[in-house]
């Protein structure tokens, strides 16, 4: 019984764009439909309305070390999205970066709610735990990344000697992912906008 459920399981995955988390790909299902499209560069991505030339969604992010290192990752400056197109974005942003982190000092709660999702949802995110700037987890620099965002986030409802178990955030991690097939999906769709 268990093998006839992966097996279904990966046809419905090979149907659904191979890699492409389900969810996502209804978003991308959604986004085209609606004649939507994205435009990259290395610090910004936009879902664009076409035919209005809209902004639906919007990812701002840096690769300043002012944070630490953080593993070489890319921190979100700011983003905003309409009709639930976020995860999408933050999926590009994932991709594209080749490492991505919560904004290092104040998170929403919308933008929270989504950092959860991949720490706690989603197989197909790498996450990796960060330290801060004080080495409290490991003597090494290079994981090394401002946590004032995840010390903020009292929704682990632990506390460890006063403070709030920042560790436990899902803001104190860094989010990666193999390869681009969120991307790739939208290329062979002609959805990324030159």
């Amino acid at each position: 019984m268990n093998l006839l459920r992966e097996y279904i399981k990966e046809l419905l995955s090979e149907n659904r764009g191979g890699t492409v988390h389900p969810k996502i790909y209804d978003m991308i299902n959604r986004a085209e439909e609606a004649g939507y499209a994205v435009r990259a560069d290395e610090y910004e991505i936009f879902l664009l309305d076409k035919k209005n030339q809209e902004i639906i969604g919007r990812l701002v992010m840096d690769n300043d070390s002012t944070y630490g290192p953080c593993l070489g990752a890319y921190h979100v400056a700011s983003s905003q999205a309409h009709e639930g197109f976020g995860p999408l974005i933050y999926d590009l942003a994932i991709e594209l970066s080749g490492g991505l982190v919560p904004d290092r000092t104040q998170v929403s709660n919308a933008a929270r709610d989504v950092w959860k999702y991949y720490n706690d949802q989603r197989d197909d995110v790498k996450k990796e735990q960060l330290d801060d700037l004080r080495n409290s987890l490991t003597p090494e620099e290079k994981d090394n990344c401002e946590q004032l965002s995840a010390a903020k986030d009292d929704s682990t409802g632990n506390l460890d000697a006063g403070d709030w178990a920042w560790g436990e955030s899902p803001l104190s991690k860094k989010y990666s992912k193999q390869g681009r097939p969120v991307y790739n999906e939208l290329r062979s769709r002609g959805m990324i906008a030159e």
